[in-house]
């Protein structure tokens, strides 16, 4: 299945998971008082960093909020580009069918999530460090995933690289554990 067609499967796949989303709206009296905290706590944590990290932390906080509009109008060039592992590997987009593969803008990266989250349940995530590096910064971090169908669990530290141009995300590598994201996948 070439990735258009797992793309067109997914297309109905919540792009963020139901247990990482936050209410849209932060004012509105049917959010939870956690929805609430996400945003507070989100604003509080990146207002004193300087423009690079600040913009790392804003797009993993609004992405995790289940904010993909904000985090991509908020800390997002408009030409951004993302890969997964490297944008080269014809084995890698064998084993993950998002992987490998250069998503371009709002709408590639959308359509990444969607099938990530199309296979994968989001058990937890979280980013433990942000470092720059000139016009880098780094994000660490680790994950673990249940695949829907054989429920297995991919669990990875992950890393990832985005290149920074005037305080917004020009473009991102992400680095994790493919071989166990694959394993997940097999059901033997």
């Amino acid at each position: 299945m070439s990735i258009e067609e797992r793309e067109s499967a997914a297309s109905d796949a919540p792009s963020t998971p139901p247990e990482a989303a936050c209410a849209s709206s932060h004012n509105s009296t049917a959010t939870t008082e956690a929805e609430r905290n996400c945003w507070r706590t989100t604003a509080a944590q990146i207002s004193s960093d300087e423009p690079n990290i600040r913009a790392a932390k804003g797009f993993f906080a609004s992405q995790h909020c289940g904010e993909l509009d904000d985090a991509f109008a908020s800390f997002v060039q408009p030409d951004f580009r993302f890969v997964v592992s490297c944008a080269c590997n014809d084995e890698l987009r064998a084993a993950i069918p998002w992987a490998g593969y250069e998503h371009k803008g709002r709408e590639g990266y959308q359509r990444l999530t969607a099938l990530l989250y199309s296979e994968y349940e989001l058990l937890s995530c979280e980013t433990t460090r942000f470092t720059s590096a000139g016009n880098q910064v780094f994000v660490e971090g680790h994950f673990r995933l249940r695949h829907r169908e054989t429920a297995r669990i991919a669990d990875s530290d992950f890393l990832a690289r985005l290149e920074m141009r005037n305080g917004k995300i020009a473009s991102g590598q992400f680095y994790e554990n493919t071989a166990a994201v694959a394993a997940a996948r097999s059901a033997d």
